[in-house]
C-alpha cells in the first residue's frame, strides 16, 4: 500500500520489525543487560542504568526520538516526515488525527524542511 509518508513502500523488504537494525540492536541490548528476551510488557526504550527493566526517564526522551527516527528511516519513511517528527519532538500524524496546535507545528516543520531543501537545490 502506498502511503504519503513512505518513499517506497516496503515492497522488497519484510515489514517485520526484527528486520530493522535499530530494533534488533535494542533487543540485543536488552538481552545483554537482563539476560533474557524482551517480553510484551517490557519497555522498548529501557533505562540501561537500572537493574530491572524500566522506562527511561523523561529527560532521555531525545534519545528515544532519535532511535525512532532511525527506525523510520530504515522503514523508508519520507525524510520530510522524519525531519518533522524530530523537529516537533515526536509529533506524528495518525488516523486519529492531531490537535490543531500539533498540526500547525507539524506543518511548520514540513515547510521548514522543504524550504531548506529548496535552498540546497538552488545552490547546486
Amino acid at each position: 500500500m502506498k502511503n504519503g509518508f513512505f518513499t517506497t513502500p516496503l515492497q522488497n523488504r519484510s515489514p517485520n520489525p526484527e528486520d530493522l537494525d535499530v530494533y534488533r540492536e535494542q533487543l540485543d541490548a536488552f538481552r545483554r543487560k537482563f539476560g533474557r528476551e524482551m517480553g510484551p510488557d517490557d519497555p522498548f526504550f529501557f533505562d540501561p542504568d537500572i537493574s530491572t527493566p524500566q522506562f527511561r526517564s523523561p529527560c532521555d526522551a531525545a534519545r528515544a526520538i532519535d532511535l525512532l527516527a532511525e527506525l523510520m528511516a530504515q522503514a523508508s519513511v519520507e525524510p520530510s516526515a522524519i525531519y518533522a517528527f524530530k523537529r516537533t519532538n515526536g509529533i506524528f500524524p495518525t488516523s486519529a488525527g492531531l490537535r490543531l496546535d500539533e498540526l500547525a507545528e507539524w506543518n511548520a516543520a514540513i515547510r521548514e524542511y522543504n524550504d531548506q531543501l529548496a535552498r540546497v537545490r538552488r545552490r547546486q
